[in-house]
């Protein structure tokens, strides 16, 4: 029998502890490069070109298909899908615990020798503490001219988008996922997130996520932190089109036409009412699954608060009356042999509207009542509804009443919370 020497034994069990030690103390993924200016153009170059709709559905992508996710989750695995494929860190803040970090280093699974595995057990834990709540401790205000893809808008409690491009007239591209966690493709739109920055401490509005170099600074100490979202958005006091009419100059190389401004706000109202349907969708089925399967007819407070919509209802009513304001502005001249946004969008509030216009409005935008249905409401019926105090955000509210099409308004026998 063939006996090692003693230094042969040691080398052998120097060598054989290294290889147990690198597979029980195994990172997410391994780091090889640090986030710097060139990385960032990189970054943002990618988001533009290959951040697609499509991220979390596409089988030819092993590594994410089918994530479950929401609107914080994509928001966060936009930056962490970046640095995973470029080796390079991602941390960011616990939220249940901020003088503590979450990043690619950590060992939690060390068990899971496959990579993607590995991987897709980090997101699935990220996913189940981060929310839009978290999102501005792990990013920062920016002025309006340095917007670019990979930024983000967050309203904290609410929703919160991705920016993934800027249009020669200054308005972004948006992505978003939507509530509740689920495998889905995101949703693009070229619009502004329809919001205004007003948090009394600055936790919303446009913002950067910070590099893991300095993710304990202070905000106000992070590269290229500006206040002015805040500070234009208080001068105009708050009004969506004034605050956006400023960073499109800002962010344009030319100016949008009229109809250009009436086009995008249609769309972006349509799309945001159709996002409506979303909502009202998950807490029609989730209150038929509390009342097949439990003893309850109502929810409680917890529940209640997730699935209601007063504050999505209310800015939706608002983003209507601004579209009202341009539609009627004077000096809009329009074709009436040509399709003409202008005019679909005054075909909404008409008391009267013309019978051509009316039919283009009916045309272009239909809002399912709930997914996967062909009853459906016009955006014209949606504002009637809404200007009536008809539509109930009480999640305890059967389908008509979601949408303000039962002749009464909503008393709801159950508790609001």
């Amino acid at each position: 029998m063939t006996r090692l020497c003693p230094i042969k034994l040691l080398l052998l069990s120097i060598i054989t502890f290294f290889i147990l030690a690198s597979h029980s103390q195994a990172a997410v993924w391994e780091t090889k490069n640090q986030w710097n200016d060139v990385w960032e153009k990189h970054y943002q170059n990618w988001v533009k070109f290959y951040w697609t709709a499509d991220k979390f559905m596409d089988s030819r992508q092993p590594n994410y298909y089918l994530i479950p996710h929401d609107c914080a989750d994509a928001v966060y695995l936009m930056r962490l899908i970046f640095a995973y494929e470029n080796k390079l860190p991602f941390v960011i803040k616990n939220p249940n615990k901020r003088s503590t970090l979450i990043s690619n280093s950590m060992n939690k699974w060390d068990k899971t020798k496959d990579p993607t595995k590995r991987l897709r057990q980090f997101i699935r834990y990220l996913n189940g503490v981060v929310g839009t709540k978290s999102i501005p401790y792990d990013t920062y205000p920016i002025a309006l001219s340095e917007l670019k893809p990979g930024d983000i808008y967050v309203a904290p409690g609410t929703h919160s988008y991705q920016i993934t491009d800027i249009t020669e007239t200054g308005v972004p591209v948006i992505m978003s996922s939507t509530t509740p966690l689920g495998p889905k493709f995101l949703a693009k739109l070229t619009s502004f997130p329809f919001f205004v920055p007003e948090h009394k401490k600055q936790l919303d509005g446009y913002r950067r996520f910070i590099q893991p170099q300095n993710i304990k600074k202070p905000i106000d100490k992070q590269p290229k932190y500006s206040n002015e979202q805040f500070v234009i958005a208080a001068e105009k006091q708050y009004n969506f089109i004034y605050f956006t009419d400023v960073m499109a100059k800002k962010l344009g190389k030319r100016p949008e036409t009229r109809e250009e401004k009436s086009e995008r706000l249609i769309n972006a109202l349509c799309s945001f009412a159709k996002e409506r349907t979303n909502y009202v969708s998950s807490a029609i089925f989730y209150m038929e699954n509390i009342r097949n399967n439990t003893k309850r007819s109502c929810m409680d407070a917890n529940e209640y608060d997730y699935y209601s919509t007063p504050s999505r209802d209310k800015r939706l009513k608002r983003f209507f009356e601004e579209v009202r304001n341009i539609a009627f502005t004077k000096g809009a001249k329009t074709d009436p042999s040509v399709w003409s946004a202008l005019r679909v969008a005054q075909a909404i509030y008409q008391p009267q509207p013309n019978a051509r216009n009316l039919s283009d409005l009916e045309y272009f935008c239909q809002i399912p009542l709930i997914e996967d249905s062909r009853e459906t409401i016009s955006l014209r019926q949606l504002w009637l509804n809404l200007a009536r105090g008809l539509v109930s955000s009480d999640p305890n509210a059967p389908l008509d009443a979601r949408w303000g099409n039962a002749k009464t308004v909503y008393k709801s026998s159950c508790p609001s919370y």
